[in-house]
C-alpha cells in the first residue's frame, strides 16, 4: 500500500512529541498517519489512508468505538466530544439523535416540538447543546440543513446506518464555519480509501414495537474497493440504506385550574377545566444513500466526489377527545374532595346551565378528533474537491459543494363534538382515572361534525458554497503553522405556511346565528346516512392498561383528514345541504368552504442569502516549558447580505392607504468579527489542560424574517382619532444572536485502552434573544406623507447568561479477572445554570403581552429559566466486551425543563368574569408556563459474533416503559404546580444480523 510521504513526515515532524501519546505514535509507525493527523485537526481531504492499521492496536466493536472516541478528543485543536461508529453502520443508536444523547452536554427533545407539549416523540426531535437549541450541523465538516425554514438539519432525518461518527465542537477555531452558538454538530461518512481493500458489508433488522404490536424492516448495504493503477489510485464507496418503525403513543391531560369562589366556605377552590385523552400512532420510512469516489493522481494530490441523500417520510394519526369547557359552568358533585390548599383532587364535573358562548350546547361540551400529520422531507448534498501538497510546507484544498433540500407538510385535523352530561375525574390518581357515559359516547348520532383545520407547508432551499484552504507550515519555531482560507455561500429560500386554518362545521356558536337558533345536539348525524364516515377508537389496553379509563370515541375517518382538499369541499358541502334542508341558512351565511391560496402572497416567504467569510489561524507551540503549551488563536469574519421579498398592504382608510399592495424588497445586511484562541497543557504525560475562548454568532431562521406587513388605520370612535398599528410575527430586519463563551477542562487519561476522566467547565454571554415588542416606524400616505405606526413585531431584545460544567468517565475493567475482565463504564454529568434579561413579547396581533399568567389573572413574579434548558442530565452506560459477546445497557436521564409559556391547550381568555365565578371583570389573557418533567429511558444491545463476518444481536430501546410527563406551572398558594399531561409509548426491539467481507 502506498503510503503518503508528506503525511508520514508531517506526522512525526510537525506535532509536538508531547502530545504524541503512545498510541499516536504507535498508528503513526504502523501507518496509520491520516487518522493520527485527523485526531490533531490536520487532516485534509487526500490525507484518508490505511484504517485496518488502527485496528492491529484497537480491537473492535465497543472497545474500538471508544478508543477512537479518545483518540479523537485528545489531540483535537478544539474542545469536542466524539462518538464513533463501532462497526460499519452501526452507531451505538438506531438513530442519529438519540446517539447525540449520550455526548456530555447533549440533551434531545422528547417532543414533536418544544413548543407543543401535547405531542410525545419516541425517537427524539431536537438537539441542544449545553441548553441552547441554535446547533449548527454539518455533514463532514460543510453546511447541511432540512428546508424547513430554519438553517440546521433535522437529525431525526438521517440514516444512523450511513454514519463513521459523530463530532460534536463545543468552543470552535476561526476555520470552523460560523452559525452555532451552543455548538456544531458534524456528521462523519466513511471514504473509499478509509479501508486497505474491498470492504462488502451488509444489515437486516425487523423492528417491533411492544404497544403497537407492529413490525418493520429496515436493512443497509455498503460496497468500498480501491484500485492502484498507471494513473493513480482509485476508490469508491456506495452506500444505502433504509428503515422503518411504527409506535404507538397514549396520552391522558389534566386541563388547567380556574379559581372558584363559589365552590368551598371560606376558601378558594381550585377547579380544572376537565380532562382528556387521546391515542396517536407514528409511523417513519428513513432511506438514504451515499456516494463517495476518490482518486489519488500521485503523492501531492487528490480529487474526490460525494453525493449524499436522505429521504425521511412520516405520518402520525391521532385519535383524541378534548374538553372544550367553561370553567364558570362547572358544578362538581357532592363527593368532590380537595387538598388542604383547596385544588380539587376527584369529584364528578357537570354543567349547570349551557356556557354563554355556547348557549344551545347544555352539557359539558368535547371535541373528538382525527388528525394527520405527514411530512416528507429530502435533502441531496454534491460537494466535489481538490487538495495539493507540492512539499512538506504548504498544502491547499478547496471544495464546491451545492445542497438541495425539500420539505412537504400536511396536518389535517376534522373533528365532531359531542356534550356529555358528567365527567369524573381522580386528579390524584398517577396518572388520572376518567370515566364517563360510555354508553353515550358509543352512539355516533349523539356527534355532530364540528370543525376541520389543514396547515399546509412546501419548503424549498438551495445553496451553493465554494472555499478555499491554504496552510504554511514552518519549521523549528513556536510558529507551527499559518492557515487562511475563505468561504462563498449563495442560499435561496422559498416557504409556504398556510397557518393552521380553522373552520366551523356546525359549532355550537354558530348556531346561534341562525333565526330561531337551533340546539346542536339535534343536528346529529344524518345528512351522513351512517356512520361510514366515522371510526369507533375503543383506546383498546389504553396506557398498557394502567389508566382506568371508561371512553370510546366516534372520530372522522382519517381519510377524511388524508384527503384534504377535495375531502374537505366535499364535507363542508353535505353540512350545508343538510342545514339548508332544515330551513337554516347555511350556505347564506357561510358560503362554500374557502380553501386558503398557497400561492397567496401572506403565505409565501422568499429569501436570498449571500455570505462572504474570510479566516486566519496561527497554530502554536511551546515545547520546552516545563508544562508543554500549543494552540491556535485566529478570527474569523463574515459578510452576511440577506434578502426578503414579500409585500406590504395599505389601511383601507383614506388618506392612509386605500388598501393597496406594493411589493417589498428588505436588504438586510450585518457583519460578525469572530476571534477564538485555544490552548493546550501538558501537565503530564497523562494530564491534559485546556482553555478556550471564542465569539459565536447564530442567524434568525428564514422563518422568522418573512417579508410581509399589513398597516391598519382604525378610527377610535369616542376620541374620533385614528390609531395607526400593525402587528406581525416576522422581521426581516432581524439580527444574529452572537455569544461570548470560555470553556476550562481538565483531561486525565489514564491508559490506552479508553481509560480517561475529565471535567470541563464553561460559560455563554448571549446578546439578540428575540421577542415581540412595540416600537414606531414610518410609512408614506397617499399625500406622500410619512405617518407613524406602533409596530408590534419580533426584534432583538433580550439575553442570557448559561453557564455550567460537564464531567466524564470512561473505562473498561481489563485488571479484573475473567469473565469480569470485559466489564466497561462510560458515565458523563452536566450542570447547567441561567439567568435571562428577556423582556416579555407582546401579541402581535392583540397588543397583549405574552407573560406567564395564572388563570385568575396573577403574574409571575420569578423569572424563568431559557427554554429547553435542563440544569442536570447524566448518561450511565454499562459495556461487556469480551471474546464474541458485546453487550451495553445506557440509562439517559435529563432534569425538567420549560417548554413554552402559553401553548396550545394552556393559554386562554376569561371572558371578563374573575374568580368570584360570575361577576364581570377586565377580561385576563392566561398563559401558563409547561416544563417536561425530569424523565430518563433504558436502551441495551446484545450482539454476539457468529464468526469473522457474520454477528447477530438484539437492540432494545424504552426497556422500562417510562412515563413522559408534563407540568403546567400555576402559583404557588394557588393550584401550584400539577401534572398536565401523562405518556406512554412502546418498547421498540430490533432483531438484526450484520454480514462483512
Amino acid at each position: 500500500m502506498k503510503q503518503h510521504k508528506h503525511l508520514s513526515q508531517r506526522g512525526m515532524d510537525r506535532v509536538p512529541p508531547m502530545f504524541l501519546t503512545k498510541k499516536l505514535a504507535r498508528c503513526i509507525k504502523l501507518g496509520s498517519s491520516a487518522l493520527a493527523m485527523g485526531a490533531l485537526g490536520l487532516t485534509p481531504a487526500w490525507a484518508q489512508t490505511d484504517a485496518p492499521a488502527l485496528e492491529e492496536i484497537l480491537v473492535s466493536g465497543q472497545r474500538q468505538s471508544i478508543q477512537s472516541a479518545q483518540l479523537i478528543k485528545q489531540n483535537a485543536d478544539q474542545i469536542v466530544d466524539s462518538i464513533v461508529a463501532d462497526d460499519i453502520g452501526k452507531l451505538p443508536d438506531r438513530s442519529v439523535t438519540e446517539t447525540l444523547q449520550r455526548v456530555p452536554g447533549v440533551t434531545i427533545e422528547r417532543f414533536m416540538d418544544i413548543g407543543d407539549p401535547e405531542h410525545f416523540s419516541a425517537e427524539g426531535s431536537g438537539v441542544a447543546v449545553r441548553g441552547m437549541k441554535h446547533v449548527r450541523s454539518e455533514l463532514n465538516g460543510r453546511d447541511t440543513f432540512s428546508a424547513s425554514g430554519g438553517r440546521s438539519l433535522s437529525f431525526e432525518d438521517v440514516p444512523a446506518e450511513l454514519m463513521a461518527g459523530v463530532d460534536v465542537y463545543k468552543n470552535p477555531s476561526a476555520d470552523m464555519v460560523e452559525g452555532g452558538i451552543g455548538g456544531t454538530v458534524d456528521l462523519r461518512t466513511r471514504m473509499p480509501f478509509d479501508a486497505e481493500g474491498q470492504v462488502v458489508s451488509g444489515s437486516v433488522s425487523l423492528n417491533y414495537g411492544d404497544f403497537i404490536e407492529e413490525t418493520d424492516p429496515s436493512a443497509s448495504i455498503l460496497y468500498s474497493n480501491r484500485w492502484d493503477t498507471n494513473a493513480g489510485e482509485f476508490g469508491l464507496l456506495l452506500n444505502y440504506a433504509y428503515s422503518e418503525i411504527s409506535t404507538r403513543t397514549d396520552g391522558i391531560f389534566l386541563r388547567p385550574y380556574f379559581a372558584r369562589t363559589d365552590i368551598l366556605e371560606d376558601q378558594t377552590a381550585w377547579i380544572p377545566r376537565g380532562a382528556d385523552w387521546r391515542r396517536m400512532d407514528f409511523n417513519r420510512e428513513r432511506e438514504g444513500s451515499y456516494a463517495a469516489f476518490q482518486w489519488r493522481p500521485n503523492d501531492e494530490q487528490e480529487f474526490y466526489f460525494t453525493v449524499f441523500r436522505s429521504e425521511y417520510d412520516m405520518q402520525w394519526n391521532e385519535d383524541a377527545i378534548f374538553v372544550d369547557n367553561d370553567p364558570w359552568a362547572i358544578q362538581l358533585s357532592d363527593d368532590a374532595r380537595f387538598d388542604d390548599n383547596g385544588v380539587f383532587q376527584s369529584g364528578t364535573l357537570s354543567n349547570a346551565t349551557p356556557p354563554e358562548w355556547s348557549p344551545n350546547s347544555p352539557g359539558i361540551p368535547f371535541g373528538a378528533d382525527i388528525r394527520v400529520s405527514a411530512r416528507n422531507s429530502v435533502t441531496t448534498d454534491y460537494a466535489a474537491g481538490w487538495s495539493f501538497a507540492p512539499g512538506n510546507n504548504f498544502e491547499f484544498s478547496t471544495e464546491f459543494q451545492y445542497t438541495d433540500s425539500k420539505t412537504d407538510t400536511l396536518d389535517s385535523t376534522v373533528a365532531t363534538g359531542i356534550s356529555l352530561e358528567s365527567l369524573t375525574i381522580n386528579a390524584a390518581a398517577k396518572p388520572p382515572k376518567i370515566s364517563t357515559d360510555e354508553d353515550y359516547l358509543a352512539d355516533p348520532s349523539n356527534y355532530y361534525w364540528a370543525f376541520a383545520m389543514p396547515h399546509v407547508e412546501d419548503s424549498k432551499a438551495e445553496q451553493f458554497a465554494w472555499r478555499a484552504d491554504a496552510e504554511f507550515f514552518v519549521d523549528d519555531s513556536i510558529i507551527r503553522s499559518v492557515k487562511t482560507g475563505v468561504r462563498l455561500t449563495k442560499r435561496e429560500a422559498d416557504n409556504i405556511n398556510t397557518g393552521y386554518d380553522w373552520q366551523g362545521i356546525f359549532a355550537s356558536w354558530m348556531t346561534t346565528d341562525w333565526e330561531g337558533g337551533l340546539n346542536i345536539n339535534d343536528l346529529g348525524m344524518p345528512y351522513v346516512n351512517d356512520s361510514s364516515m366515522m371510526s369507533l377508537n375503543t383506546f383498546d389496553n389504553f396506557f398498557r392498561g394502567d389508566a382506568d379509563l371508561t371512553g370510546v370515541v366516534w372520530a372522522p375517518n382519517k381519510e377524511l383528514a388524508e384527503g384534504y382538499p377535495d375531502s374537505y369541499v366535499d364535507l363542508y358541502r353535505q353540512a350545508a345541504e343538510y342545514a339548508d334542508s332544515l330551513g337554516h341558512p347555511y350556505s347564506e351565511t357561510y358560503g362554500p368552504y374557502q380553501l386558503r391560496d398557497a400561492n397567496d402572497p401572506q403565505w409565501r416567504n422568499l429569501q436570498s442569502e449571500d455570505t462572504y467569510a474570510i479566516y486566519g489561524v496561527v497554530r502554536f507551540g511551546f515545547d520546552n516549558l516545563p508544562m508543554p503549551i500549543d494552540g491556535n488563536i485566529g478570527v474569523r469574519y463574515v459578510d452576511t447580505r440577506s434578502e426578503s421579498d414579500g409585500f406590504l398592504v395599505y389601511p383601507t382608510l383614506a388618506p392612509y392607504g386605500n388598501g393597496q399592495m406594493e411589493p417589498m424588497s428588505v436588504s438586510n445586511d450585518y457583519d460578525n468579527v469572530l476571534p477564538s484562541l485555544n490552548l493546550r497543557m501538558q501537565i503530564t504525560d497523562e494530564l491534559i489542560a485546556r482553555f478556550a475562548v471564542s465569539k459565536a454568532m447564530a442567524r434568525p431562521s428564514f422563518s422568522e424574517m418573512q417579508a410581509y406587513q399589513i398597516l391598519d388605520a382604525n378610527m377610535d370612535e369616542e376620541t374620533q382619532r385614528v390609531n395607526l398599528t400593525s402587528g406581525s410575527w416576522n422581521n426581516p430586519n432581524l439580527k444574529p444572536l452572537e455569544s461570548d463563551q470560555a470553556d476550562l477542562s481538565l483531561e486525565y487519561y489514564f491508559d490506552d485502552a479508553g481509560g480517561m476522566a475529565h471535567v470541563n467547565l464553561f460559560y455563554k454571554d448571549i446578546d439578540g434573544i428575540v421577542r415581540n415588542q412595540t416600537g414606531i416606524e414610518q410609512y408614506v400616505d397617499l399625500n406622500g406623507q410619512m405617518q407613524d405606526y406602533t409596530v408590534t413585531r419580533p426584534v432583538n431584545a433580550g439575553s442570557a447568561k448559561i453557564k455550567g460544567f460537564e464531567v466524564g468517565y470512561n473505562q473498561f475493567f481489563d485488571f479484573l479477572p475473567a469473565p469480569f475482565d470485559g466489564l466497561g463504564i462510560q458515565a458523563n454529568y452536566t450542570y447547567i445554570d441561567s439567568s435571562t434579561n428577556i423582556p416579555n413579547s407582546i401579541d402581535p396581533d392583540t397588543g397583549a403581552l405574552i407573560a406567564p399568567t395564572d388563570t385568575d389573572g396573577t403574574a409571575f413574579t420569578q423569572n424563568l429559566p431559557y427554554e429547553g434548558l435542563s440544569k442536570h442530565a447524566y448518561n450511565l452506560v454499562g459495556m461487556y466486551e469480551k471474546d464474541k459477546w458485546s453487550v451495553r445497557l445506557a440509562w439517559s436521564w435529563r432534569d425538567d425543563y420549560l417548554m413554552s409559556v402559553g401553548p396550545n391547550g394552556f393559554n386562554g381568555d376569561n371572558g371578563g368574569v374573575n374568580s368570584s365565578a360570575g361577576d364581570s371583570g377586565d377580561a385576563i389573557l392566561w398563559k401558563l408556563p409547561v416544563y417536561s418533567d425530569a424523565s430518563g429511558q433504558l436502551d441495551g444491545s446484545i450482539f454476539y459474533e457468529i464468526n469473522d463476518n457474520f454477528s447477530v444481536g438484539l437492540e432494545m430501546n424504552n426497556l422500562t416503559n417510562e412515563q413522559t410527563r408534563t407540568i403546567m406551572h400555576q402559583k404557588n398558594g394557588g393550584a401550584g404546580q400539577n401534572y398536565a399531561s401523562y405518556f406512554v409509548n412502546d418498547t421498540r426491539y430490533a432483531l438484526t444480523l450484520r454480514a462483512t467481507f
